[in-house]
Parts: C-alpha cells; structure tokens; sequence
C-alpha cells in the first residue's frame, strides 16, 4: 500500500482484499454543481457526551458511539461550513420519537425487552456543536434510511440537488442505508470519512470500503473542499 491509500483499506490487505480490482479507486463521480448534505442521526443517543468513555457513554444510551462521534464533530462542522458558505442545502435526521409502530424500530435495539434508547430523555437532542441553521430542513424518520416513507426526495428535487453528501452515524448502519438509498435514486453520492462514525473501528473501515466499492465516493473533508473549488 502507498502513503496515499486511505487507512480503511489497510484492513483488506493481501487475501481479503484479492477479490477486488484496486484500479477502480480511480474512478470517481463529479460532485454537482448543488451538493446536499445529510447529516444523519447526529443525536444524544448515538453520541453520548462529550469527554465519556464508550463504556461512560453506552451506560447512558446503549446505541452511543462515545469518543469515535466527538473526534468526527469538527470535521461535521466543518462540512457544514463549507455547505454555509457555498449555499448547500442541509438536512439533519432523528429518529421518530416513540418509535415507529407501523414499521418497527429504526434498528433491532428499538425493539428489545429493555425498551428504545431513543426514547430516553434527550435522545434526539442535536449537539451544540453542529445545530441546524434556521434553513435547514429536519425531521424524523422511522427506519434507517434517511429516504424510507420521508419526503426527502421531494425536498432534494424541489431544491434542484444533483448530488447527496452524507455525514453522521452510524457508518455500518443508518450512513449505509441512507448511502445505498441515494445510490438507488441516481444521485452520485458521498461519504464523509472523517465525519461519519461508529462504535466499532472495524465496523466502520469494512464499511467505509464497501460504500467505495459499491455505492459511493468515500472522501475526507479536505478532498471535498477541493472538489468543491474544481466545481466553484
């Protein structure tokens, strides 16, 4: 591997990286001259509090990443920044409060003998440190795609959006499912690396490597301040 080869893939070297053709890192999609970004469940209950140990932050909300959502908070914010300055639309996500009795929980911890995580006081609460802007659009879902029985497509249409960059947590769960959702719809699509997170490193390298290989560009906050002066 290259110093420039991006520390995720690191985990699919020699066997278990053989049965993918390395020059397809390459290929990568314009990002649009009107990028959104998704910011998605950047909650209490997906976080923790700021400083906590993962064992701290998972006493309290048992879906909290801990340390992993605090080191991707000043990336988020600085993607969201850069979406101020160039006038991207936002959309932030929760998760429907009291649950989803139609569809179920948003993942299979909702739906547990202990009762939802997202249910306790302060669960949905957006953390200081990136709260949405008085134009940004919010609202929660009942799964975990942000486009699942949302109007998000509506929204992404009606605001002539060419393009979807995704933020926010977890990378193996809800980022995934809102990735492979906006892939499905036609927009090219992108993964903040460095602002998304999990409570798992592995979990959320393999994830951050198979949205690239698949589904979406996975870039750093830096690589996509550069896109967006190439496309500016």
């Amino acid at each position: 591997m290259s110093e420039s080869t991006p520390w995720w893939i690191e985990y699919f070297a020699e066997k278990d990286g053989s049965g993918y053709d390395m020059r397809r890192w390459a290929v990568q999609s314009p990002l649009g001259r009107r990028p959104a970004v998704l910011v998605i469940d950047v909650v209490r209950s997906f976080t923790g509090e700021d400083g906590q140990s993962l064992e701290e932050a998972t006493a309290d909300f048992p879906t909290a990443c801990g340390p992993s959502a605090w080191e991707a908070m000043p990336h988020l914010a600085e993607v969201l920044d850069l979406a101020a300055e160039l006038d991207w639309p936002v959309v932030y996500t929760t998760a429907l409060p009291g649950g989803a009795p139609l569809f179920g929980g948003t993942v299979k911890a909702e739906l547990g003998p202990l009762g939802s995580p997202m249910d306790l006081p302060g669960a949905q609460d957006i953390p200081d440190a990136i709260k949405p802007s008085a134009d940004a659009l919010v609202f929660a879902k009942p799964k975990a795609s942000a486009f699942f029985d949302t109007a998000l497509v509506s929204y992404l249409v009606r605001r002539g959006v060419d393009s979807v960059i995704v933020t926010g947590a977890t990378t193996s769960g809800c980022v995934r499912a809102t990735v492979i959702d906006a892939h499905s719809q036609g927009y090219p699509t992108f993964v903040v690396e460095d602002a998304v997170f999990d409570r798992s490193r592995l979990s959320h390298a393999v994830n951050l490597f198979e949205m690239n290989a698949k589904y979406a560009d996975v870039v750093t906050v830096d690589q996509l301040a550069r896109m967006a002066a190439r496309e500016g």
